[in-house]
Formats: structure tokens, sequence, C-alpha cells
């Protein structure tokens, strides 16, 4: 059986079903559609994301606006910048620590270190 004889087969099952009901059950199910169609449309503010600039679209993506964009792309380059510097410098502090050490334990004479 094909979705269409399918379809048109459901259909008029509920249709008869339907007409069997009787006029006041029909006027509590109307209402019970209404009320659950106006509950449907009312939306929900998102307060933490709208100082962001969040915006909702009409498939319900996540929209940002482009000086949101720009400022987290900013943030994302200073926090990798700072990363960077921090290791670098953890680095070099390890080379003077290691000469450091090779002087005080005299490993190696004074005046290999000196320019």
């Amino acid at each position: 059986m094909n979705s269409d004889k399918k379809t048109h087969l459901i259909k008029a099952t509920l249709d008869f079903s339907t007409a069997q009901l009787s006029s006041a059950t029909l006027e509590k199910l109307r209402h019970a559609r209404s009320s659950a169609l106006n509950h449907q449309r009312i939306h929900h503010a998102a307060p933490v994301l709208s100082w962001i600039g969040y915006r909702s679209g009409p498939n319900e993506h996540f929209h940002f606006s482009k000086s949101v964009t720009w400022i987290s792309s900013l943030l994302i380059a200073a926090l990798l910048l700072s990363a960077l510097s921090l290791w670098q410098n953890s680095a070099a502090e390890h080379e003077i620590t290691e000469t450091d050490i090779s002087i005080l334990t005299d490993d190696m004479p004074i005046h290999v270190y000196v320019d």
C-alpha cells in the first residue's frame, strides 16, 4: 500500500470517527486545540543570551550580531597570544634556571657564560 492510499485511509477513518462525536465534545476539542495553539505561540525570552547579541531566526538557529562575532574573535586571539607568550617565557625561564644551576654547581667555569 503506497503512502497516498494510507493517507487517504487514515483521513477517511478520522473523518468517520469525528462524525460520530457529539457537538459538545467537538466544541471542547476545538477549545483545547485553540488553547494549545495559543500556548505554543508564546515566545520565551533568552535573557542570558540577549546581552551578547543573540538573535533567534526563523528556524531557531543561533545568530549573533557582527560586533559580537568580532569581539569574540578578538578575545580568542588575545587568549591564544597570551598563552603563547606564557609558554615562551616559561621556556626562557627554564634555560636561565639551568644556566644558574650550572654556575652554582661549578659544572662549567663562569667565563663560558659571560659575553
